[in-house]
């Protein structure tokens, strides 16, 4: 998995296209079981998210460049086709995110990875670091890691085994004498809770009247919700307060996407079958520039 796709954010906070459409291959081409879609779909996917034509296609051509996606023609249109290793990645997102909507077990053991790296065998620390946190695990200094959820470790090892790492990592399960000092070093609750709060605040109330306008609704649904993994350390309830806003952003999530999952779905439909979106005339050039 070597240089995951970065999801970066535009100027003004908004996703950009490119994670954008990371967050529709991964909701309605791998969550599905796909791994070809035509190019069009994916333009008027976007499309109806606010973003641009060309934008769209610049991120199709990056992912393309960089080994993620290939393309390929169908007559005078393009099909992209996921890479093994986009499946790989997209298929770990839709599992995080299944976790995500159920209690974290909690037996009393700590999930631990020691991983003590020399300098010159890193190859994309920030990556490696950066999934950890996705997949719950929080930093205890020194090259120690901890997680309460034990979900994560089958694809942190793939990822570890990926870029060279796994004679530097030691998998163990330990308790702890005090869960809560624990949980106050490895982790910034503070800032988990803004997290849920704030995804509360823009998701409550959302209503969809149209199948493009719940189209629209589940993919910054699911894009935000993944957004906050980044912080969310999935600690099972008997670690976190009484008052958890996390619970609140987890029922919130879920019944807005079951609200808005079949007339989404029906949308994209119509896109991928080349009703209701863009023509793909000089989607043809969608590749290496």
């Amino acid at each position: 998995m070597e240089g995951a796709p970065r999801t970066r954010r535009r100027a003004d906070g908004s996703p950009s296209a490119r994670t954008l459409l990371l967050t529709v291959l991964g909701e309605y081409v791998r969550y599905p079981g796909d791994e070809r879609v035509m190019a069009g779909a994916v333009v008027g996917a976007l499309g109806a998210c606010g973003v641009g034509e060309a934008a769209t296609r610049r991120a199709l051509t990056r992912l393309v460049r960089e080994g993620w996606l290939r393309t390929e023609p169908v007559g005078r249109r393009t099909r992209v086709v996921l890479e093994p290793r986009l499946v790989t990645l997209l298929t770990a997102w839709t599992h995080r995110l299944e976790r995500a909507v159920e209690e974290t077990p909690w037996h009393g053991e700590w999930q631990q990875l020691l991983l003590r790296v020399p300098a010159e065998a890193w190859r994309d620390r920030a990556l490696v670091e950066e999934q950890l946190a996705f997949e719950g695990f929080g930093p205890l200094g020194q090259g120690v890691w901890v997680a309460a959820d034990a979900g994560g470790v089958p694809a942190l090892r793939a990822l570890l085994a990926d870029q060279g790492l796994a004679p530097y990592a030691l998998w163990l399960t330990s308790r702890a004498d005090d869960d809560a000092e624990l949980v106050r070093r490895a982790w910034d609750l503070d800032a988990v809770r803004a997290a849920h709060e704030e995804f509360v605040a823009r998701f409550r109330g959302v209503r969809a009247g149209s199948a493009e306008e719940a189209f629209v609704a589940r993919t910054r649904l699911v894009h935000a919700w993944r957004g906050t993994f980044a912080r969310d350390s999935r600690l099972p309830g008997a670690l976190l307060p009484t008052d958890w806003p996390g619970h609140t952003a987890t029922r919130l999530f879920v019944d807005t996407w079951r609200a808005v999952r079949a007339p989404a779905d029906e949308h994209w439909r119509s896109l991928a079958q080349g009703r209701g979106g863009p023509s793909e005339h000089g989607l043809g050039d969608v590749g290496p520039e």
